[in-house]
């Protein structure tokens, strides 16, 4: 059976998902395996997902996701600390603000491209952090809002920290699935079509716009169910959290892990996660070495971790389908001097 059959695909996921299941109970200390790796890995996978969703399909690169996490964040923090709401409606009034404020921004960003696209949405979210700061009458300022207890979801305790590590789990499971379902329907198949000529797709009778911008705001509603699972990790939600280097960390986690890879936004966010937890045990310079981490793969892994795989198989069948030829013509008697001749017009082609 081959390693690429259907068969032995879904069978891997079906393993990959049970591993996942099983994790908060067989590891030791549930309290950083299960906080400070698992959860936090799921939320940050969640923004890595928002991005690498925009970036496959539409070809736009965004910095601006942190925005949409802390727009349905603040909501939130507002409404249950300092309103005294029930977290059902918060919730539900805090994505659907984070998407709001995805269509507001995508209304004018995708009229940009290339690095002008980049820095744009960038400016976005520092925009959401200046007004965290400043908006003190909702945000509390630099103490930002604290205090936030998780609440009960369908009767679970999202205090316990393995039931809010499977609530996180099962989110992120349903966010990727809708990814790859909707990567398959004609709303997809349009995205990537103008992401590869928008020129054609318009000719052909697309509305590009209208698709972009409904493709940036999909994208601000991933990002901002990961500010839901981000503020029941932290408890609190303060202006560092939708700061820049929290947006580099979502940027790396995407690059690292592969961003033209659904499965990426999580391989990366949980390689960002390790390499954030354990750095301290080598050097203080956790920042750093995250830096020279993300170059290399920048450099060396262009298609991130989630890529490796195709980008050494790759490797093997180029190289493989350069030196066969003069390999086997020199078992077959023809000699090293024919088979040096065939592979040097090979390499003159």
């Amino acid at each position: 059976m081959r390693l690429s059959s259907p068969a032995v695909r879904w069978t891997a996921r079906g393993v990959l998902l049970a591993a996942l299941i099983i994790y908060p109970f067989v590891v030791p200390q549930p309290g950083f395996w299960v906080v400070n790796i698992g959860i936090k890995s799921l939320w940050l996978g969640v923004m890595a997902l928002s991005l690498i969703f925009l970036y496959k399909f539409t070809g736009l690169l965004s910095l601006g996701q942190l925005a949409f996490w802390g727009a349905a964040g603040y909501t939130i923090g507002y409404l249950v600390q300092l309103q005294g709401w029930s977290f059902a409606p918060a919730i539900a009034l805090g994505i659907v603000f984070g998407i709001l404020l995805g269509a507001l921004v995508g209304s004018f960003a995708i009229r940009a491209s290339g690095v002008y696209f980049l820095m744009l949405t960038l400016a976005v979210a520092q925009l959401m952090y200046f007004a965290a700061l400043q908006a003190s009458q909702f945000t509390r300022g630099h103490q930002g809002i604290t205090g936030i207890r998780p609440p009960t979801f369908l009767g679970l305790d999202l205090v316990s920290a393995r039931t809010q590590y499977l609530v996180a789990l099962t989110i992120a499971v349903l966010l990727y699935v809708l990814c790859r379902y909707i990567e398959g329907t004609p709303f997809g198949l349009a995205l990537r079509g103008l992401r590869d000529s928008p020129e054609r797709m318009r000719a052909l009778g697309y509305n590009v716009y209208a698709y972009k911008v409904v493709a940036f705001s999909f994208a601000a509603f991933i990002a901002s169910i990961g500010g839901v699972l981000a503020i029941f990790y932290n408890r609190q939600i303060v202006p560092d959290g939708v700061g820049l280097i929290r947006t580099i960390d979502v940027l790396i986690a995407a690059v690292v892990g592969g961003v033209i890879s659904l499965p990426g936004a999580f391989i990366g966010a949980f390689a960002l996660t390790m390499v954030q937890n354990f750095s301290q045990f080598f050097t203080s310079r956790y920042l750093t070495l995250t830096g020279v981490v993300f170059v290399v793969v920048v450099l060396f892994f262009p298609q991130g971790i989630a890529g490796l795989w195709r980008q050494f198989t790759g490797y093997y069948l180029w190289a493989h389908d350069r030196w066969r030829p003069a390999t086997r013509d020199a078992v077959e008697g023809k000699g090293v001097g024919a088979g040096a001749a065939q592979l040097s017009e090979r390499s003159t082609d």
